[in-house]
């Protein structure tokens, strides 16, 4: 069984501005590098071809933020000219663009498309708390002009639950509903002394008091509230991963969510290809991933196609015996049809 590759996760740009606490650029930034995709790379190392047959990307860094990328607006347009149906969903913090940047952002989505903005807090004071280095002004700025501009992509809040805002999510959301955003989504996080007490420690500041808003599992939980009656795009890839994944339940291969298409093939910023994001990241427990991508799988040395077809993901690939796989994409989970379909 070959991974899918109908949704593709870019990372386009490692770059950010800000500085938040628990991301691995603060967290391992030894190995970090700044760099982004250009519209160059679209073209020529993915192909026109290729995003004619893609169903979604999803613009998310594990180390950066996609508004940095300078090309994004003209990758943007590329991608929506080729394949207009293509659902982009971009993943942002939504700091120091100008309400002239959002419009033309606006005015390239359609209704396939959503936006995330990743708010924690109700103002600069609030938000910068994990939001380091955040610009509140231009983040409200933002929205508005997005919403200005665009009235048919789907527009999402998303907020991480904290201790500094734990008592203040019905504010947020509060917030969300007078900027008309679409929907309200809430994310349990792991990344507390709680779970990870040998890597924060006793006095994490940062975690909730409340134990039910961490996720105790091994990947994140989310919590969605809907503020408006327009249909959010992507229901019927959702279906596509439900069914992909109740025919997969009684194989007797291993598999997983990069098997089904929910969580995206990944590539980053310097065009380094692999199965998902979690095994992207720049921990030490990936290293095995992040030789096998800069080596074999980088796609301004190989074709899209010698990567799709390369052995290694008919045997090696096929023992899942790397950490990010024996703990996310376990058997017992992946008969989860809410775990298996969302991103």
């Amino acid at each position: 069984m070959n991974i899918a590759w109908d949704h593709w996760h870019i990372e386009v740009s490692s770059i950010c501005t800000l500085k938040c606490p628990r991301c691995p650029r603060a967290e391992v930034p030894e190995s970090l590098l700044n760099t982004s995709l250009n519209l160059d790379f679209f073209q020529n190392n993915i192909s026109a071809n290729v995003v004619r047959h893609m169903k979604k990307i999803t613009f998310c860094g594990n180390d950066g933020d996609p508004i940095y990328c300078k090309s994004f607006l003209e990758i943007c347009a590329w991608l929506k000219s080729v394949n207009p149906s293509l659902q982009l969903v971009i993943v942002t913090n939504g700091s120091y663009k100008s309400a002239e940047w959002w419009d033309s952002l606006g005015s390239t989505l359609n209704e396939h498309d959503e936006i995330h903005w990743s708010i924690d807090g109700w103002d600069q004071k609030s938000n910068e708390q994990y939001r380091v280095n955040c610009d509140w002004n231009s983040i409200v700025e933002g929205i508005l002009a997005f919403r200005q501009a665009n009235q048919t992509s789907y527009r999402l809040w998303a907020s991480i639950a904290f201790a500094f805002n734990e008592n203040h999510l019905q504010r947020l959301q509060d917030l969300a509903k007078l900027w008309q955003f679409d929907a309200f989504q809430l994310t349990k996080s792991t990344k507390f002394s709680l779970k990870y007490p040998e890597i924060y420690n006793s006095q994490d500041n940062l975690q909730p008091k409340n134990k039910d808003l961490i996720a105790l599992g091994d990947r994140f939980q989310r919590e969605v509230v809907e503020l408006s009656d327009k249909v959010r795009p992507g229901s019927d890839l959702k279906q596509m991963y439900k069914n992909r994944a109740k025919n997969l339940i009684t194989s007797t291969k291993a598999f997983g969510l990069c098997h089904i298409g929910a969580k995206g093939v990944f590539l980053n910023s310097r065009g380094e290809f692999y199965p998902c994001c979690w095994v992207a990241t720049r921990y030490e427990h990936n290293q095995q991933w992040q030789t096998l991508a800069k080596n074999k799988f980088n796609l301004y040395h190989n074709s899209v196609e010698s990567v799709v077809n390369d052995q290694f993901w008919q045997t090696e690939f096929m023992k899942f015996d790397t950490l990010e796989c024996r703990t996310k994409c376990t058997k017992n989970k992946l008969t989860d049809l809410e775990y298996v379909s969302e991103w």
